[in-house]
């Protein structure tokens, strides 16, 4: 087989693959010899319908197979060999591609069109300033959550339409009842180690949006420094439309730009975890889940869940392929963060849950 790849130009190159009978003969003769054992025609015992109209039958068909096979194999193989790192999957070049006739011809030329990255430098240094925001729980907050907790472990009082009342829960008494029924058996002793113990959850929780806020803001600064990337757009918008039947133009066009942003980050991700040595670990994944199977039960005023229950609860999410996959992103986007905290200068600052929000709007 003989394959061929033009030079590198804007990023995109073709390959072309001319097969020949010698390429394939042996395979196609091999198949046609297994239809043959298995063929039932009236008028012959089974695996004795004569070869010839074996071929005449099937042979096409077969023949095309194993081209497609070829074609698919080579192709991946020169791209793995030439340490190529495409873009999206290689398109069929219809003008370099010579019409292909199996019942003439024993030579054939398909020929694709490729794109590749392009060279980049996604790391930060000391010279990129990222804040680190530590979010202050207030004696509001506490206050709140006690609240609700009176509230969920309180009394339901039914309506009393004699006494025109209307349906309520009546708040339970902030007590060691109360503390047992929030943390179990580790149940604090008194109110004020109830609210130091609420405090801590409290602070737990504002440290994973103060964790996601950083990663917005390292995304946000890798992204600029890769502002000025330039991609194969015409190869891109082409590969997203072959790839993607019910879209429009117009859908491409508006989504377009948001694309190339998200195929930054991958490609950025990719680049710097090989820069940082980072790799994704099972118990590292599980470990994740179990945090966010957590925060869930927390949500609820859950705050003593066993930890089998946890695990458990955390393997029955991996079981779904998108949440395990949008899981090992977290883990190594978790990973790539705290790697770059210790290359960029990092600027803690103390803010409250108001003024944190409003770096979101």
């Amino acid at each position: 087989m003989k394959i061929e790849q033009t030079e590198l130009k804007d990023l995109k190159a073709i390959v072309k693959l001319t097969i020949e009978p010698a390429d394939y003969q042996e395979e196609v003769a091999k198949q046609l010899k297994q239809v043959r054992q298995k063929a039932q025609m009236p008028g012959f015992r089974p695996g004795m319908v004569p070869a010839g109209l074996v071929k005449k039958m099937y042979g096409k068909g077969i023949l095309a197979d194993v081209l497609n096979k070829l074609v698919g194999e080579n192709l991946n193989k020169h791209i793995e060999e030439n340490k190529l790192q495409i873009l999206g999957e290689p398109l069929p070049n219809d003008a370099e591609t010579k019409n292909i006739d199996l019942d003439h011809e024993d030579t054939f030329t398909f020929a694709f069109d490729i794109a590749v990255a392009p060279e980049f430098d996604a790391k930060l240094s000391a010279k990129n300033k990222l804040p680190e925001y530590t979010i202050e729980p207030t004696d509001e907050m506490i206050n709140k959550q006690i609240e609700a907790y009176t509230n969920r472990f309180g009394e339901y009082i039914p309506a009393d339409e004699e006494k025109g009342t209307k349906a309520e829960v009546k708040p339970c008494k902030v007590d060691g009842e109360l503390f047992a029924k929030v943390y179990g058996n580790d149940a604090p002793k008194n109110e004020k180690e109830f609210r130091a113990r609420i405090k801590e959850d409290i602070e737990r929780s504002l440290a994973e949006e103060s964790k996601y806020r950083f990663g917005i803001d390292v995304k946000a600064a890798i992204l600029k420094k890769m502002e000025k990337v330039a991609f194969p757009e015409d190869f891109l918008k082409r590969w997203v439309l072959a790839t993607n039947e019910k879209m429009t133009q117009e859908e491409l066009d508006k989504d377009f730009p948001k694309m190339i942003e998200e195929l930054k980050w991958h490609l950025a991700k990719d680049q710097l975890m090989k820069e940082y040595n980072i790799d994704v670990k099972p118990e590292e994944v599980e470990g994740f889940a179990k945090r966010i199977a957590k925060m869930q039960f927390m949500q609820y005023g859950l705050m003593n869940i066993e930890e089998e229950h946890l695990t458990n609860y955390a393997k029955e999410m991996l079981k779904n392929e998108d949440q395990l996959r949008g899981i090992v992103e977290r883990v190594v986007e978790d990973k790539l963060n705290e790697a770059i905290k210790g290359i960029a200068k990092i600027e803690p600052k103390k803010v409250s849950q108001e003024d944190f929000d409003k770096l979101f709007k």
